[in-house]
């Protein structure tokens, strides 16, 4: 059993982020100096991933290809110039990972219509990744492959879950478990004092190919979503829940993103030295 596939749903429009992603689609807009869906890349790249499937919109389609085509103009242009290592991380990936790109059906939404977009690129007795944009790691061991540990070891389902803060524990689709760590239910948004744990969903999974056969025998919420967490729920399979080990930013609030660019830019070693100063003086 490998895990070589990993599914990325980037259709939405990023709206909390506008004005800005009126004319930039989310995933472009960069930790530091690179672009988010990068990172999330260069964490498939790390993680074994051999092909990744973007989910995508007819508002990004084109940008996000650009930027995972290598541009023989660029290259020859900075050719003789240091600042062509800027590209090198960029160019591993598009060297070492497939990329196909498939268009979400806009009459089966939701996160798990996203992934039901890419069914035909997974085969039938197939496990593979799923990653949301808005959840970004830094960790020692790439978050992803810390699932896929887990899910070659038992040959099952993995859902990456992650502490949160009681106070906000009804914000997050939270774990109950039955044992050792083996899922029994995700409870949406429950109230503070009926939480089952404080172990929340955080966008990373592993998934079996026969979550899709599942997918539309799901009850459809408004706007004709389906639900991920419920339909991996209806397949009757072992589920495990992995806690993700590392740092973790929420980088679809604008609040999670500005954290992300700090840290990342605290790993920097050409700019963090003056940031801490800033941030020092920014303290007093």
């Amino acid at each position: 059993m490998k895990v070589e596939k990993c599914i990325i749903p980037i259709a939405g429009r990023g709206t909390r982020f506008l004005p800005i992603t009126k004319t930039v689609s989310k995933e472009m807009l960069p930790i530091v100096n690179i672009p988010t869906i990068m990172l999330l890349l260069k964490e498939c790249l790390l993680s074994g991933i051999k092909e990744v499937i973007f989910v995508v919109g007819h508002h990004n389609y084109e940008l996000v290809k650009s930027l995972f085509t290598k541009n023989d103009e660029l290259n020859e242009f900075l050719k003789n110039d240091s600042k062509i290592e800027l590209l090198n991380d960029l160019n591993e990936i598009i060297d070492n990972i497939k990329i196909s790109y498939v268009f979400q059906d806009e009459s089966i939404r939701g996160t798990a219509g996203a992934l039901y977009a890419a069914k035909e690129l997974i085969g039938k007795d197939e496990y593979f990744g799923v990653m949301f944009g808005d959840d970004l790691f830094d960790s020692k061991t790439p978050a992803l492959k810390q699932l896929i540990d887990e899910s070659l070891l038992h040959s099952c389902n993995v859902a990456g879950v992650g502490e949160v803060k009681k106070e906000v524990v009804s914000n997050y689709g939270v774990i109950k478990f039955k044992e050792d760590n083996i899922v029994d239910t995700i409870v949406e948004k429950p109230p503070i004092d009926e939480a089952p744990s404080n172990l929340a969903i955080k966008g990373r999974y592993i998934l079996h190919s026969t979550f899709f056969a599942n997918v539309l025998k799901n009850p459809v919420h408004n706007n004709n979503e389906y639900y991920l967490p419920e339909v991996l729920l209806s397949l009757n399979e072992e589920t495990r829940a992995v806690v993700i080990e590392g740092n973790y930013f929420d980088i679809g609030s604008h609040l999670g993103f500005i954290k992300a660019n700090i840290a990342f830019g605290l790993k920097d070693d050409t700019i963090k030295e003056q940031l801490k100063d800033y941030l020092k003086s920014v303290g007093d």
